[in-house]
Protein backbone atom coordinates (compact mmCIF):
# COMPACT_ATOMS: atom_id res chain seq x y z
CA UNK A 1 0.00 0.00 0.00
CA UNK A 2 1.06 3.65 -0.88
CA UNK A 3 1.21 5.97 2.07
CA UNK A 4 -1.87 6.88 3.23
CA UNK A 5 -4.04 9.60 5.11
CA UNK A 6 -5.72 8.21 7.89
CA UNK A 7 -8.13 9.71 10.26
CA UNK A 8 -7.75 9.04 14.19
CA UNK A 9 -9.93 9.29 16.99
CA UNK A 10 -10.14 7.68 20.66
CA UNK A 11 -11.14 4.76 19.01
CA UNK A 12 -8.11 2.06 18.03
CA UNK A 13 -7.48 1.91 14.28
CA UNK A 14 -6.07 -1.22 12.61
CA UNK A 15 -3.34 0.81 10.27
CA UNK A 16 -0.97 -2.31 9.79
CA UNK A 17 -1.55 -6.42 9.33
CA UNK A 18 0.83 -9.06 11.30
CA UNK A 19 4.03 -10.12 9.77
CA UNK A 20 4.27 -6.68 7.64
CA UNK A 21 6.45 -3.88 8.06
CA UNK A 22 4.60 0.08 8.77
CA UNK A 23 5.85 3.72 9.07
CA UNK A 24 3.45 5.69 11.42
CA UNK A 25 4.04 9.40 11.97
CA UNK A 26 2.15 12.33 12.94
CA UNK A 27 3.31 15.95 12.42
CA UNK A 28 1.56 17.37 15.20
CA UNK A 29 0.13 14.76 18.09
CA UNK A 30 1.21 11.79 19.71
CA UNK A 31 -0.56 9.04 19.30
CA UNK A 32 -1.40 5.84 21.45
CA UNK A 33 -0.53 2.45 19.40
CA UNK A 34 -0.62 -1.13 20.66
CA UNK A 35 -0.14 -4.16 18.65
CA UNK A 36 -3.20 -6.70 19.01
CA UNK A 37 -4.45 -8.96 16.20
CA UNK A 38 -7.96 -7.81 17.50
CA UNK A 39 -9.35 -3.78 18.74
CA UNK A 40 -7.56 -3.18 21.83
CA UNK A 41 -9.94 -3.81 24.79
CA UNK A 42 -7.73 -2.52 27.67
CA UNK A 43 -6.94 1.09 26.17
CA UNK A 44 -4.64 1.91 29.32
CA UNK A 45 -1.71 -0.54 28.09
CA UNK A 46 -0.33 1.48 25.20
CA UNK A 47 2.86 3.20 24.04
CA UNK A 48 2.59 6.77 22.82
CA UNK A 49 4.97 8.66 20.38
CA UNK A 50 4.89 11.02 16.94
CA UNK A 51 6.10 8.29 14.84
CA UNK A 52 6.89 4.24 15.31
CA UNK A 53 8.05 1.80 12.88
CA UNK A 54 7.10 -1.79 13.55
CA UNK A 55 8.53 -4.94 11.12
CA UNK A 56 4.94 -6.48 12.03
CA UNK A 57 7.02 -9.03 13.67
CA UNK A 58 4.80 -8.07 16.74
CA UNK A 59 1.27 -8.64 15.78
CA UNK A 60 -0.83 -5.74 13.92
CA UNK A 61 -0.31 -2.03 14.71
CA UNK A 62 -3.15 -0.13 15.88
CA UNK A 63 -3.43 3.29 16.82
CA UNK A 64 -5.67 6.21 18.92
CA UNK A 65 -6.02 9.63 20.57
CA UNK A 66 -5.98 10.00 24.28
CA UNK A 67 -7.41 13.66 24.23
CA UNK A 68 -8.34 15.16 20.72
CA UNK A 69 -11.28 14.81 18.80
CA UNK A 70 -9.71 13.98 15.77
CA UNK A 71 -6.07 14.24 13.96
CA UNK A 72 -4.35 12.62 11.16
CA UNK A 73 -1.26 10.28 10.66
CA UNK A 74 0.50 9.02 7.56
CA UNK A 75 0.76 5.29 7.25
CA UNK A 76 2.93 3.64 4.93
CA UNK A 77 3.19 0.17 4.79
Amino acid sequence: MPTARIKLTKTPVRVSSANLPAYVQSHNNHFRFAFSETQPADLTAYHEDKKVYTDGGLGALWVWLAHEDEAYVSVST
